[in-house]
C-alpha cells in the first residue's frame, strides 16, 4: 500500500476517534497478569470506524484485493466489533460471511433453539480466512476462535487480515501458529509516526508509545 494512502488512513482514523492518546495511559488486560508495565499512551478502538460508510469502504476496497487473490470460500468475523466491515467485503467480492458466536469466543454456548457456535451456512472442507479489527500483543481472540472453526470443519487459510497490528508481539504469536498476519496499518510504523509528524501528538507520547511496545512484546512472546 502506498505511503500517502496509509498516512491518510491513519490521520482519518485519529480524527474519527479510532485512536486516543494521553500521557495518563490507559491499563489493559495485559495488566491483569502484569500489573507492573507501564501504561499504554494510546487506545485503539475501531468499532466506530468500521460504522462510518465511507471509512468501510476505504479500508474495504484495501482489503478486497488480497482476498479475490486468495480466493477463500468463506470471510469469517469475529463478532461484533469488524462485523460491518465483513459485511462490506463479502458484498464487494460476493463471498460469503460465517461467523462465531461471541458466546463460544469466552467458553459458553448458546442454551436455546439449535445451540449453533458459528453463524452462517458452510460445508466441512470449505476454506475460511478470519478478520478481525486489531491484533494485540496476545491476539487472544484470535487463538480461542481457531480450534472452534476448525472442529466445525472449515479448513482456515494460513493468513489473519486486520485493519491494524499494535507491533506489540501478536503477529509473531500468531506466525508461531502458521499464520501470517496481513494488516493494513502498523500502529508505530504509521499510526504514532504519521500523527507526531502532523504535530498531533507530543514526542513524549511517541517514545511512551514506543516503551510500551517494547514490553508488551517482550511479555507476550514469553507467555505461553
Amino acid at each position: 500500500m502506498l505511503k500517502n494512502v496509509k498516512k491518510d488512513l491513519s490521520l482519518r482514523i485519529h480524527a474519527l476517534g479510532g485512536i486516543k492518546f494521553k500521557e495518563e495511559g490507559y491499563t489493559f488486560n495485559l495488566h491483569k497478569k502484569y500489573p507492573d508495565a507501564p501504561k499504554s499512551p494510546n487506545y485503539v478502538d475501531l468499532r466506530g470506524i468500521v460504522r462510518n460508510r465511507l471509512m468501510r469502504m476505504q479500508i474495504a476496497g484495501l482489503m478486497a484485493g488480497f482476498i479475490l487473490k486468495i480466493k477463500p470460500d468463506r470471510l469469517i468475523d469475529l463478532p461484533e466489533a469488524i462485523t460491518p466491515l465483513v459485511t462490506t467485503l463479502s458484498d464487494m467480492t460476493g463471498i460469503e460471511i460465517v461467523s462465531v458466536r461471541s458466546e463460544a469466543l469466552k467458553g459458553t454456548t448458546k442454551d436455546h433453539g439449535e445451540k449453533n457456535i458459528i453463524n452462517g451456512h458452510f460445508e466441512r472442507g470449505m476454506t475460511g480466512l478470519l478478520i478481525d479489527d486489531v491484533v494485540s500483543s496476545m491476539a487472544a481472540t484470535k487463538f480461542n476462535a481457531f480450534p472452534i472453526l476448525r472442529n466445525a470443519g472449515l479448513n482456515l487459510l494460513p493468513y489473519v487480515c486486520v485493519i491494524m497490528d499494535r507491533e506489540e508481539g501478536g503477529a509473531e504469536r500468531l506466525s508461531r501458529e502458521g499464520y501470517e498476519l496481513k494488516s493494513l496499518l502498523g500502529l508505530h510504523t504509521d499510526v504514532t509516526k504519521d500523527c507526531f509528524g502532523e504535530g498531533i501528538i507530543s514526542e513524549e507520547i511517541l517514545r511512551m508509545s514506543v516503551d510500551f511496545a517494547k514490553v508488551a512484546r517482550e511479555y507476550s512472546l514469553q507467555a505461553k
